[in-house]
Parts: structure tokens; sequence; C-alpha cells
């Protein structure tokens, strides 16, 4: 039935079943609204959320007038209006990412809504780069991961699993019972991998460090090199997993009655506004990154709480996508919510940290991926429990609520870690093919011909 504007919304409700894929199909051929009608109702879709697009003309402008010299604390409005500046900035993105995966297909869906999830944490982590705070760096990759496996996981356990919220035949539910789907499945097993990749050059240092005592220039250069060739291997293993989840495995990985299909407004108007909100994002995000340092130089917090807590928490991008992932809990898709957080957090650990170990490369910013020892240990026992929590496809309150005090527990541990200087080794001309010696030994023996002592 058509309305009198000639639009075809209540069309597919009075067709059979098996032509809904045919009507879906003739709804993208037919455009009937205006580029000026698809931005009006961009607009209206989340009316509270677009308001907060008035900060943004503040968060370009305040940084440019330089009152750093007349208002010492400047920083906080900083860091107030571009906050706020990139929540409706990253809403629209997603709303564009939605509209292009519905056009792609189902199954890109999930990799579009990770990416765009990640993409602003990607963009604040390479500022930071930038600037040298490779401690900062490291730390945000890991608290991305960990708050993505602990909190929000949690969160949407106990959404989804809550008795009040669950009924079946009109009385609540005391447990909730679900189908791990394959990529569920292999995504946690991904995540252990990621974990052992990043942990063996954390653990490299703290072997080869006491070992080699004459020259720790010597032990960098090896962990560059080991870190470069880590970065290269989880990229690897990350188009593998795309090979995997969109052409190998597709039909076991996406669930076709649970993809919604959004109305396309049109694929290039789509890309315009992701580029569109993209580009504000990355302004916004680069006054970010330095208000957050201000603010930790500030109330003297560590680097390793700024990174694990504060820049997660404030990457308002991933919280929609936390959002939207606990909203699919609460309608009883909780597997569905559980792929797309472990997707987000795969994405993390195998693509966003080695592009960013890779851009430090091109650029001469030599970011190892040499984790302390308390950082790499809640991340190996986090993947631990999420591994032991969704092997037994049941899923209660109480999980939920463990991971929600995990997770406050490792933010307690990172408030008190003493504050981690960012150190800047040289870079180094290492050669990745042989091992780099300690030459300055090798050659005192040599010129004593052996005989010490």
């Amino acid at each position: 039935m058509s309305d009198r504007n000639g639009h075809d919304d209540d069309i597919e409700i009075e067709q059979p079943l098996e032509r809904k894929h045919t009507v879906f199909k003739k709804r993208h051929l037919l455009h009937p609204k205006s580029w000026r009608e698809f931005t009006w109702n961009i607009l209206k879709k989340g009316k509270m959320t677009n308001f907060l697009l008035i900060f943004l003309i503040p968060a370009i402008v305040l940084p440019r007038m330089h009152l750093e010299e007349r208002f010492h604390d400047v920083f906080y409005l900083n860091f107030i209006f571009n906050f706020l500046a990139i929540i409706p900035l990253s809403n629209i993105m997603t709303i564009g990412v939605e509209d292009l995966s519905a056009f792609l297909g189902p199954k890109y869906q999930a990799v579009l809504h990770a990416l765009s999830g990640n993409f602003v944490e990607l963009v604040i982590e390479s500022y930071a780069l930038m600037d040298g705070r490779y401690a900062i760096v490291r730390s945000a990759v890991l608290g991305s991961i960990l708050c993505n496996i602990t909190l929000v996981l949690g969160i949407t356990f106990v959404v989804g699993s809550w008795p009040t919220a669950r009924r079946r035949d009109g009385k609540p539910a005391l447990h909730t019972e679900f189908e791990i789907g394959t990529f569920v499945d292999t995504s946690s097993s991904i995540l252990a991998l990621a974990f052992l990749a990043l942990m063996i050059p954390a653990a490299f240092k703290i072997a080869a460090v006491p070992v080699d005592t004459t020259d720790h220039r010597l032990v960098d250069c090896n962990l560059q090199n080991i870190s470069h060739a880590t970065a290269i291997i989880l990229m690897l293993v990350f188009i593998g997993l795309l090979v995997f989840q969109l052409k190998t495995h597709a039909h076991e990985i996406v669930d076709v009655k649970e993809f919604d299909h959004h109305k396309i407004y049109n694929w290039l108007f789509d890309i315009i506004l992701i580029a569109g909100s993209v580009a504000g994002i990355t302004i916004c995000a680069r006054t970010l990154v330095s208000s957050i340092e201000e603010l930790g130089d500030k109330f003297e917090l560590g680097t390793g709480f700024i990174g694990i807590v504060l820049l997660p928490l404030c990457v308002v991008s991933s919280f929609i996508e936390h959002y939207q992932a606990i909203a699919e809990a609460a309608r009883d898709k909780v597997d569905t919510a559980i792929s797309v957080i472990l997707n987000t957090s795969v994405q993390m650990a195998l693509l966003i940290a080695p592009i960013l170990v890779s851009v430090g490369w091109i650029y001469g910013k030599p970011l190892t991926l040499d984790f302390n020892i308390l950082e790499i240990s809640v991340l190996g026992c986090a993947i631990l429990i999420v591994n032991y929590l969704v092997a037994d496809n049941k899923v209660h309150w109480l999980e939920g609520y463990m991971l929600i005090v995990s997770y406050v527990l490792i933010a307690i541990a990172f408030f008190y870690l003493p504050n981690l200087h960012d150190e800047h080794p040289p870079i180094l001309d290492c050669n990745p093919w042989s091992r780099n010696l300690n030459k300055t030994k090798v050659e005192g023996i040599a010129e004593t011909g052996g005989a010490e002592g």
C-alpha cells in the first residue's frame, strides 16, 4: 500500500514470504526522496543526540583562540566541548554504517559496526602516538579490550538474563540458554591467540634485560623487530578472519532473520555521511587527547589509569556501539550481542594494535608491544574468564555481575599504579634478519684475544 506521497513503506507486509527478498531489492532501486529529505531524516532520527551538534563550533574554535595563557583551566572546556561534539558525530557515522551495511548485505554488518566503533579509538591513539605517549597508547589498546570483555559484556549478561527482563509464558525466566554461534566460538579462541602474540614481546623484554646488562639498546632493537613481526602476523590473522567471516563460513555466522533491513537512503549519501563524520571526529579527537592528558596531570593520574579506564570510557563511538549490543541483549538476542562485543575486541587486537605499531614504524615513532606485567596479567585472566563463561551456552546475571566486578578491580589496581614515564628510545638501524648480538662485548673479547683474567 502506497501513501499519498508515493512511499511504499507498507508494501512488504502485504507480500507473500517468498517475495520479501524481491520487494527488498525493489525498495533499494526506488528512491523517491531527495538528498534534502535524507539530511532532514538524519537530523530527526536522533533529536536529543543531534542537538549536541551545537557544541561542534566551540569545540573547533576554542582551542585555536589560545586562551591557555589567560585561563589555566581552559582544558576543562576543551574536554567537555569535544566530548559532547563527538557524540552526535559518532551517532551519524553509526547511521551511515548501518545503511551502508544494509546495502552491502547482512554479512558485512558486524565487520562495519566493529570498525566504526574502533575508528575513533584509532584516531585518538594515533594522536597520542605522534606525541610520543607510548605508555598511554599501549594501555589504551588493552583498556579497550578489557572494557569490552569485562564491563560491557558483564552489563550485557545482566540485561539479557535478568529475571524481570526476560519472560516465558508470562513468568520471569531464572536463567538464559543461548546457542553459541560459530563466530562467538572462533572469536574467543582468537582472543586467546592475540593474548599469546601480545605476551611474547613483554615476556621477551623481561627475559632479555637481565641477561644483557651492557647495552639495553640492543634489547630495544630486538624488541622492535619482534613487535613489527607480531604486528604483521596479527594483520595476516585478521585477513584470514575476514575470509572466514565473509566468504567460507558466512552462512554459519550470519543469521538473516536477526538482520535489521534498514531502509537505504542512498549508498553515495551514506559514504558522504561517514566521510563527513569521520572528518569532524578527527578534528575533535586531537583536542580531546591533549585535554585528557592535561586532566590526568591535573589530578596526578597515572598513564595506566588514563589508558585503561579514561580513554575507553571517553570514546563515545564505542559507547554507542556498546549501547546497541546491550539493546540487542534486552531484546532476547544475547548471542548477537556477544558477537558484536567480541568482534569489536578482536578487531582491536588484530587490526588496530598492528596499525598503530605500523604507523609508528613508518613515522619514526618506535611503538613496541612490551606491556608491563600488570597489563598483560589482567588481559590474560580476563580472556580466560570470558572463554569459560561463553563455553557452557548459559548466561545468568551473576556471571555478568562477576565480570563488572572484575573491571572495577582492574580499575582500582591501575588507579594506584605509579605513573609510567614515556621513554623515547632512539630509532635504531636494526637488521630484522639477524640477531642483534652485543657487539661491544664481542669486540672487547676480540681485542684482548679472549684472555681476560
